[in-house]
């Protein structure tokens, strides 16, 4: 009987010796538990075709970032206090793992990046009567295929020099005419540009900007009324619309009488 009790006190202490060694296994240099956290598990890109995230952890942690794929497409990187602003380029499921400073210890850290979406809806300066007013934007980097071609025959020729992958903007928005006489977008043609200045052509697109707008081309719009549509950028190379403008070069009537001189309609 006593032999046994020996050697059940020897197996307790045992398993007391390996559990106290897990547990200090999983701690860091500095004997503390190892701790690592995301600010978001869900984040959106930002307007500049980025999204961010913060990482926090015990001091010395160090990460890399991996894809979908499991793929590695940030290297060891160090944080500073243990934090660090970790940037993600494009949309896609990403998993930050974090690792103690001694290696004994590493966190896997999920974190979901979705598309640009926005719902402004403010009102851009007026060129004589008309003004725009944008009530949303959405980013996209798309693939190309007949799928995600716009459906509009003007864009065809452009649409063949995108690349595989480029950068569509949708906006859609509201113009309201508040001249005593009707406006004709058949006459009047507004197109729109980047924060760059680059234009975004409706008649002569190219795969450095070409557009597609819903309104442009249509019926004309009455003395103090507004249409709704929506307007499709196209390019081979990102771009920002904070501040959108709509470049009209003359405000033309019903027979293409003039009705106010053009200029640039811009989103503040």
């Amino acid at each position: 009987m006593k032999k046994y009790w020996k050697w059940l006190v020897l197996i307790l202490v045992i398993i007391a010796v390996i559990v106290a060694g897990m547990i200090f296994y999983r701690r860091d240099s500095n004997g503390k538990p190892f701790k690592a956290s995301l600010n978001h598990s869900k984040v959106m890109m930002t307007p500049d075709w980025y999204a961010k995230v913060t990482l926090t952890a015990n001091k010395g942690t160090t990460y890399e970032v991996k894809n979908s794929k499991n793929k590695v497409i940030q290297g060891k990187s160090e944080t500073k206090n243990g934090k660090a602003e970790i940037r993600l380029n494009d949309t896609g499921n990403y998993a930050v793992i974090a690792k103690s400073d001694n290696g004994h210890v590493s966190k896997k850290l999920p974190v979901k990046v979705s598309h640009y979406k926005a719902t402004p809806n403010k009102w851009t300066s007026s060129v004589g009567p008309l003004r725009f007013k944008v009530t949303s934007i959405e980013y996209q980097k798309m693939k190309k295929s007949e799928a995600n071609k716009p459906d509009n025959s003007g864009i065809d020729e452009a649409y063949k020099e995108l690349n595989n992958h480029y950068y569509q903007v949708k906006v859609n928005y509201l113009v309201k005419n508040s001249s005593k006489k009707a406006v004709n977008p058949q006459y009047t043609i507004w197109m729109p540009e980047d924060d760059n200045g680059q234009e975004f052509s409706t008649e002569t697109p190219s795969p450095d900007g070409g557009a597609v707008d819903t309104i442009v081309g249509t019926e004309a719009i009455n003395p103090g009324n507004s249409r709704s549509g929506s307007v499709t950028m196209l390019s081979n190379h990102k771009f920002t619309v904070k501040h959108l403008k709509f470049s009209i070069e003359e405000v033309l009537g019903n027979e293409g009488n003039h009705i106010a001189k053009g200029g640039v309609a811009e989103l503040k």
